[in-house]
């Protein structure tokens, strides 16, 4: 197992493919009706893992790639600074921004989450009976015993949970009833009992590491929308229609307070950053949530993802190449230099540059496009006349 360009542009390239189909496949609630979150948790991690180890393996297969990789490699391997020894290319003046960019970023995202935890930690913890009632509940309906603190804020525009070790269930400060309260706290605790900050946690370190890459971001957008869409499914289960429709009217109205505020990276919140994303939900709510027992559709997205994702951990691209070895004795046939006589023997003597280079007995794709003369002295007429 080891890090190579060629491995690491498959990944990326394979990634990017089955990100660019989960975006198409989740951007139609109608889909999401037919297969289960399961097998969009199972891409979604596959792609995560995948991206986080982009190493590879001694048992892949190569695959020579004769047009676009090979120019791209002669780019990447251009030597800027020739009287370093070793010499400096353009591949490591690429990684080195890559890892500098990777460092800022990491740095300023410790810095934005240490500076929102510290200011929340300002506000403190409310201890309203209402609210402690229904994190009981909430803790009976879980079988579990939670440690929630409960802050009512301005520094943030909608409900959300964040915090791995001491979570923490932020509420603005707008109006909310006790049947309001009790839906959002229900559902931010069960994205904790979800292990869902987990699963954010990683999504914000590919990011990271990631950072040039604008196909992330879709991923990250994507993961926020299947967590919503499980949590909401989770919540309403139970719920007969008239709770569902309190429940989503309690949607819209967080939605409607919400601002423009920035969230924390590390935080789950109870509304939907975009009106699509919020009518999908609305969707899958009324309609009882996703199929219980996925169909064939749901088998053949599922074996589609896997099938792209498993070209990069099977297969590797790797630019066409003559060994430097054998350059010495290799030439290349063009029509501009190259052409084939028939001989006595009624095979094909090959030349290059009007000097015999080789004899054939067949005629191959590689060089099918030269132009065959019956001799010699045919050749040599019409070949200077070009």
């Amino acid at each position: 197992m080891f890090l190579s360009p060629s491995a690491l542009i498959t990944i990326i390239l394979t990634s990017n493919l089955t990100i660019v189909a989960l975006w198409l496949f989740l951007k139609s609630h109608r889909r999401l009706m037919q297969i289960s979150i399961s097998t969009l948790l199972i891409v979604v991690f596959l792609v995560l893992i995948r991206l986080l180890i982009p190493m590879e393996f001694g048992f892949e297969k190569t695959i020579r790639e004769y047009h676009i990789l090979p120019s791209l490699y002669t780019i990447l391997f251009t030597p800027v600074l020739q009287f370093f020894t070793p010499k400096l290319y353009i591949y490591h003046a690429i990684l080195l921004i890559w890892v500098l960019g990777f460092i800022c970023m990491g740095f300023w995202s410790i810095f934005c989450h240490i500076r929102f935890y510290h200011s929340i930690n300002q506000d403190p913890p409310l201890n309203e009976e209402t609210i402690l009632s229904i994190i009981k509940r909430i803790d009976e309906f879980h079988g579990k015993s939670s440690n929630f603190r409960i802050i009512r804020t301005n520094k943030v525009s909608v409900p959300m949970y964040l915090g791995l070790f001491t979570p923490k269930i932020l509420l603005p400060n707008i109006n909310l009833s006790k049947e309001e309260l009790c839906y959002i706290l229900y559902h931010e605790a069960t994205h904790y009992y979800k292990h869902d900050l987990w699963v954010k946690l990683l999504v914000e370190l590919i990011c990271i590491i990631y950072w040039w890459n604008p196909f992330i971001y879709i991923l990250k957008q994507d993961i926020d929308k299947i967590m919503e869409i499980r949590v909401d499914i989770t919540v309403t289960k139970n719920f007969d229609e008239i709770h569902r429709i309190k429940y989503l009217e309690c949607l819209l109205k967080i939605a409607r307070e919400n601002c423009s505020t920035d969230l924390n990276s590390l935080s789950l919140t109870f509304d939907s950053r975009t009106a699509s994303v919020l009518s999908q939900r609305f969707h899958i709510i009324l309609d009882g949530g996703l199929s219980k027992k996925p169909g064939i559709f749901n088998k053949v997205l599922l074996v589609f993802l896997l099938s792209i994702f498993g070209l990069s951990s099977l297969f590797v691209l790797e630019p066409y190449s003559i060994n430097s070895n054998d350059q010495e004795y290799t030439v290349e046939l063009t029509p501009q230099t190259s052409y084939l006589v028939i001989n006595q023997k009624k095979e094909y003597d090959v030349y290059v540059h009007n000097r015999y280079f080789a004899t054939v007995s067949r005629i191959r794709d590689s060089y099918s496009n030269l132009k065959i003369y019956n001799n010699l002295e045919e050749a040599l007429l019409y070949e200077s006349k070009k």
